[in-house]
């Protein structure tokens, strides 16, 4: 990846209470900031040929692991999900927060920016019991 961030964000760490291995969302238009593809695969900092922005009417499948009491110990972890979910640029780490990363820091940064509204708008669809409408599927 060129750049990795990573955020202690409250809505990253109270999707990672609300689903179990994987969060889900579908049908929200901030979805198209979240590149798809570009993720173990690739070794370079360019864009994959696969690489493209998300659909809003498709499923974003971000992995969730459990934290450790040091940040080294989750190497193993965060490798087998990146490894199970290749088309994933982010990990969420339960009870911690989240690591985002992409080609280049400005497209990192405007990820975690969409991915932060996302996990928020997850926690306020749950808060409104809509969460199962906009779940999707794997």
């Amino acid at each position: 990846a060129g750049a990795v961030l990573h955020s202690h964000s409250q809505s990253a760490v109270l999707v990672t209470f609300l689903y179990q291995d994987v969060f889900t969302l579908t049908g929200i238009e901030m979805l198209k900031g979240i590149l798809k593809g570009y993720g173990k695969k690739t070794s370079t900092h360019k864009l994959g040929p696969n690489a493209r922005a998300l659909k809003n009417t498709e499923t974003l499948v971000v992995p969730i692991i459990d934290n450790t009491e040091k940040e080294i110990d989750l190497t193993r972890s965060m490798a087998e999900a990146m490894e199970k979910y290749p088309d994933a640029n982010a990990v969420l780490v339960r009870g911690h927060g989240v690591y985002i990363w992409g080609p280049t820091w400005e497209k990192c940064k405007m990820q975690t920016e969409c991915y932060d509204y996302l996990f928020e708008m997850a926690v306020k669809l749950e808060q409104l019991g809509l969460r199962k409408q906009f779940i999707g599927v794997q």
